[in-house]
């Protein structure tokens, strides 16, 4: 669960910030700023991550998806302080790790509760 919300807020930051950089296009103190937070953010969702995983979730395969994801997501967020990056084509990776990741996560909190129902 831990994990969720911080990668919720992970998303939401993304967001907000891709607004900002695309609306001050120019501004490289503003994208560095918004790197920096958005990378912090992300070390904290990885950071919960490793706390669940060492808690016994999940199996290598789907940590290894999750991996990935995260990894996707972080290189998406590194690209945003490039001068003359495609912040379009940035938020697409990003989203494309982190949406679906989010609906993982979901799947993986209810399924103790559907083990124990079967």
């Amino acid at each position: 669960m831990s994990t969720q919300v911080r990668l919720r807020r992970l998303v939401r930051a993304f967001s907000d910030g891709l607004e900002r950089l695309l609306s001050e296009p120019q501004d490289h103190r503003l994208a560095a700023g918004i790197v920096l937070r958005l990378q912090e953010l992300s070390a904290a969702v990885q950071e919960a991550w490793n706390r669940e995983r060492a808690a016994g979730r999940p199996d290598a395969a789907l940590a290894a998806y999750v991996g990935q994801a995260l990894k996707t997501a972080e290189l998406a967020i590194a690209g945003l302080g490039q001068q003359g990056a495609e912040l379009r084509l940035l938020q697409r990776d990003f989203e494309e790790a982190a949406l679906p990741l989010e609906v993982f996560l979901r799947g993986l909190d209810t399924l103790p509760a559907l083990q124990r129902s079967a």
